[in-house]
This record gives structure tokens, sequence and C-alpha cells, in this order.
């Protein structure tokens, strides 16, 4: 390449009959041209004047690369040059070779071309272009045309016709399949810049340009394409201004009537657009190139964005399938049948349900089981822990604010209950929520709409309510500290659950389950529990329930050793690896207050904490420990 000009020299000398040759195709070499004999068949390439094709660039190597014909195919092997060898802008160790190839040595491209097909010729140059299916005199030294490259970024400052780039603009964005796209933007090129001839090739997984699409007379060959995606540059040919008329056909791949752009990808181009005119339409011009141009980035961009929803619709099945997996209800007792049942009963109905239990007992995954069986299934699934809010932001939370609602409030923020809209909201804890908030809760289940923090836009909303707690609701009833009538609203139906030592097997069942599942993520063999860590799961009474199970289990997987999970590995409390028994008879005010005093020491004098694992309010619990004292 010179001056930014790919000159591909006229030779002089014929062309013997061959079945491939090599031609250089640019430096002070271009034109050169290499026959490969079938004997002894091996050609070598390189720095060196020893080798059978020489080749003056400084990054080659000495002995840069070899052909070795194996039948009736020729193979490329890589001799451990410093700067690699490329096939088709792929850096290669050793490949197969087709006709059309470029083969890259430093800045050296060598065409790779059949002959057999060609005929005779004596002109080096009419040999290359029939290899990409152009054909005609191509004239000398003077006044010859050439391949003029243009950069990418350069031919963008023209935009021809905006009625057709907008036309395609509006397609590409509508369509989803990589086929109309790429017809849209033939389609465009047809229309803008009166092509005969359009083929799309798109770099397949071997790095070879394959046809993705075309209109017109079909191109098998497509040299122009692979040297603009090789230098990622358009190319133009110019019209040979002294060419001879009679020696010209008059058919789409005359010589002066083509060009070819790159289409651009995330990393490197993705292919190649070829356009083709017949010489009574005329050359083309830089507008064509400029237009062209255009296209071209608009479909890459296009295909990019079909390439980045594919993935993500491909990553989304994928962790649906492992949510699904993992939010599995599983248990074959009795309690836990039932909870199944009422489930199955009340998932498709979309009534309000209370869902009542201790902590870690499996709240949401029931409140997701019902939403996946309801009529909002397809709808968005909110989740909402109103423990962890103060009574001001979880209003805001759940409701949304304006501008200016409250300090710090410098936007809009649309609140959970309108994001679920049309799908499932689920209240974790809602026992925690302030009596203000309650009220304004209720006012929604009675399908009043409600307005956002500091605004007076009415928002309706339709959803499936779904809440859940552990703390006991008629007590705070009566302590005032939630309201009757939202009791009532949200207990339309409600479903207990059971505790995890009161489901008997069933924590075998779920920690054979947790075990297999941790060790896959950490890549330790298979693993099985000892007999004596399942006596320890049965007799343990789990005050955290199924989450304090599983991690348990997370823990004697990281620690373990061996093939077995034995009971140490589980890290649980050893005097307490049994559930407490009493052997004296006592009433039962003493067997609560010891119940009581057993939790606190369990939750090391954590009031709140004993307090949701008893189902009492904090008034309750100071109650029966001055019980206690008098």
């Amino acid at each position: 390449m010179m001056n930014g000009t790919c000159l591909i020299r006229d030779q002089q000398r014929e062309l013997p009959q061959m079945s491939y040759s090599l031609v250089v195709l640019n430096g002070a070499q271009s034109g050169n041209t290499l026959r490969l004999d079938e004997d002894p068949g091996i050609v070598t390439l390189g720095r060196h004047i020893s080798n059978d094709l020489q080749l003056d660039d400084d990054r080659a190597s000495r002995m840069h690369a070899r052909l070795t014909r194996r039948g009736k195919r020729w193979h490329l092997e890589d001799c451990g040059s410093l700067n690699g060898t490329h096939v088709n802008s792929q850096p290669v160790e050793q490949t197969l070779l087709e006709p059309g190839d470029l083969i890259r040595v430093g800045d050296r491209i060598v065409l790779f071309v059949d002959d057999e097909s060609q005929g005779h010729s004596t002109d080096v140059q009419t040999a290359v272009f029939r290899a990409t299916t152009m054909a005609g005199k191509y004239p000398g030294s003077n006044g010859s045309g050439s391949l003029v490259e243009q950069s990418v970024s350069e031919s963008i400052s023209v935009v021809r016709d905006s009625a057709v780039l907008c036309r395609l603009a509006n397609l590409l964005h509508q369509h989803t399949d990589a086929e109309v796209l790429i017809r849209s933007a033939i389609d465009a090129l047809v229309d803008g810049i009166d092509a005969d001839v359009v083929t799309v090739w798109l770099v397949a997984a071997d790095g070879r340009l394959r046809s993705a699409g075309s209109f017109g007379e079909p191109q098998e060959a497509h040299l122009l394409a692979s040297l603009a995606v090789e230098k990622d540059k358009a190319i133009l040919i110019d019209d040979p201004e002294n060419s001879d008329e009679d020696s010209v056909t008059d058919s789409p791949a005359s010589i002066g009537m083509a060009l070819a752009v790159p289409i651009p990808g995330p990393q490197s181009c993705r292919g190649a657009i070829e356009c083709h005119r017949t010489r009574k339409r005329g050359p083309f011009v830089r507008s064509d190139l400029d237009f062209s141009v255009v296209v071209a980035h608009q479909a890459g961009l296009a295909l990019e964005n079909l390439e980045h929803r594919e993935r993500l619709e491909l990553a989304n099945a994928e962790l649906r399938r492992r949510l699904s997996s993992q939010n599995r209800l599983i248990g074959s007792s009795s309690a836990m049948k039932h909870v199944l049942d009422q489930i199955g009963r009340v998932g498709p109905a979309g009534s309000t349900v209370l869902i009542l239990g201790e902590s870690g007992t499996g709240k949401e995954l029931v409140a997701r089981s019902l939403h996946d069986m309801s009529r909002h299934s397809a709808g968005p699934y909110v989740t909402v822990n109103c423990a962890a809010f103060s009574e001001s932001l979880l209003e805001s939370e759940l409701f949304g604010h304006e501008v200016g609602a409250f300090t710090g409030a410098d936007r809009r923020y649309v609140g959970q209950f309108e994001r679920s809209h049309r799908g499932t909201i689920f209240l974790d804890e809602v026992g925690e929520m302030s009596l203000a908030c309650q009220a304004k809760l209720l006012r929604v289940l009675e399908g009043h709409p409600f307005q956002r923090l500091g605004g007076d836009e009415e928002i309706r909303v339709d959803v499936r309510l779904i809440a859940a707690t552990h703390r006991n609701l008629p007590e705070m009833i009566e302590e005032k500290k939630f309201r009757e009538d939202l009791y009532y609203r949200l207990r339309v139906i409600d479903i207990e659950m059971p505790l995890l030592h009161d489901r008997g097997d069933d924590v075998i069942e779920l920690a054979s389950i947790f075990v297999d599942m941790f060790s896959g993520q950490m890549g330790r063999g298979p693993l099985r529990l000892s007999d004596e860590a399942m006596n320890v799961l049965r007799s343990y009474h789990w005050p955290g329930n199924v989450r304090e199970l599983k991690n348990a289990v997370e823990r004697a997987v990281v620690l373990g050793q061996g093939e077995e999970v034995q009971s140490a590995d589980f890290g649980l409390p050893i005097a307490t690896q049994t559930r407490p028994t009493h052997g004296e008879m006592i009433t039962l005010k003493e067997a609560e207050l010891r119940h009581i005093q057993y939790v606190l020491e369990r939750c090391n004098g954590n009031k709140t904490q004993a307090c949701r694992i008893l189902g009492i309010g904090r008034a309750t619990l100071y109650s029966k420990l001055e019980e206690k004292e008098e």
C-alpha cells in the first residue's frame, strides 16, 4: 500500500496453466505471482531469499510460513514466526486454505487463488479480479484505475439520501431477525446507490467470509470484501479513464464498477458489504461510498443489538431456571403436604394471602409459588421487607414520593406498588409497619387510589398482595399496635408454616439437597451425610429453621474433610444438639417462663431477636420477665 492507495499492478507476463497460485497484493512486489506446483508440493514464504516466495517486509521472519499439498488441498503452517501468520485477519498455527483466502505476513497480503476455474490469462490482475467474479481487461500503468482506500471515520462525513437512511433505521430497530435486518440493508443499498449486485459477507466461526444475503447475480468470490475486512477500510475501485470499451464485458462485475465497506463489530469487523454496477449505470462515486459506509454502520449496530438481546434472553432463561430450582418448596412430611395443598388451591384464586410462621421457615418461597401460579405470573414480582425501613422511608418505598416531599427528595421516586402493577407485591414482616402506613395500605386494599408523598396525582394499581409475619398479630391488635380492620383484610386466606423440627425427616431431605448444591458450587466431589450427622440433624431443635440448616450445611461443606459430612462439621452447640426435656412436673406458666429464659440465652440476651422467635411483642416479653421476678 502506497500513499493511502492499494495498487494491484498490471503484469505483462503470461500466467501458465496451474491449479493454485499465490498473488502478492501490496508492497513493492505487488502483483508478483507464484505458481503452486504439485511436485514437490511444498512452498515456503519468508524474508530470506531462499524462500519460494520472498516477502520484502521487516516483520516477516526468515522462513515465516510453509504451504504443503495434501491430496488435492493446500495446508498453511506457521513456522514459529515472531509476529505470527494471519488468514482472513485470524491468527493461525495451521489451517486448510480455500480460494480467496488472504494470507497476511507482517504487512504483506498474499491472495490464495484457484486458477483452474479462471482459464488462461495474460494479465495477473485479470486473474485476481476474476477470482472475485470481476471480469474485463484492466489497463496498465498509464491512466490505470486503482483500489482507493478511505478510512471509515472519514467516509461518514456525507449522508446522501436521508429518506432511505431514515427508513432503514426504523426497519433495523423494528425487526429481531438477522436475515430480515440484512435484507433491509441490501434493499437500502439497491435503492440508495442503484447497485445491480449487493452481497453481504459475514465472518464465520472459522474466520472466513460466508454470504449472509445478496441481491442480483450471486457472488461466490469476495476479494474486495476480504480486503475491506483485512484492512478495516472502505474500498472503491475507480473507473479507468482510458479503458477500452470493447474489452470490458457488460456485466455487474466490470472493472471500475465496484466498492466494498466493512461492517463494524464490537472488537473487529464482523464482515463486509460488496456492491457492483453495470457500466450502463456509470461508476460509483465518493457519495456512493459514503452512503454505503453509513448503511454498513447501521447494519453492524443492529446486528450487535440483536446479539446482545439474544444473550440477555439466554441469560434470563438460565437465571429463571436456576431460581426455579432453588426456590422449590421441598418436603414430604404431612405438615408440608398440607402447605403445598393450600398453595395449589389458593395460588390461582388471586386472593390476598397472609403467611404466618417463624423466621427461616420459607415464607418467601410460599409467596413466590403463589405468584407463579396466579394470573399475575407474567407480571412483576416485588418484595418489600417492611422491617428494613423506618416509618417515613417505608411509606416512600411503598407509595413513592415527589420532588421536595422531604429533605433529600431531589427526584421523583416510583413506589413499589406502582412497580408491581399487574403483578404481585410481597410485604414481608408486615407486623413491623407503623399505624400511619397501615392506614394507607388499608385504603389501597379497599380499592382506593393512593398518592405519592408530596403529590396530588391519584394512582390506581392492579396488584395481588401477599403479606407475611412472624409476629402474633392478634396480640398486637390487643396492644393497639396493629389495625384490626387491616388484619382481616390481609387474612382472607392464611397459610401457617411449620417449624423445621416438626417436619420429621424433611430435615434430612433438605440437608442432602444443600450438600449437593454447595459441593457443586465449591468444586468438591460427591459428599454424603454420615449416619451420625443425620441423627444430629433429626435431634437438633433448629430455632433458625431452614435458614439455619442451610448455613450449617454450607459450613460443613466448606470446613469438612473426606467424603462424608460429620456432625462436628455443622458447628452446632454441643449442649443443645438435642431437644430440651423436662423430667419434673411443673405448671404451664413455669414451663413458659423457662422457655422464655432458654430462648433469651440462645439469643445472647437480644430481646428483639427473642421476641421474633417467641412470636410476642417486647411489652409482652417484659411483662413475662416481671412475672418471673415476682
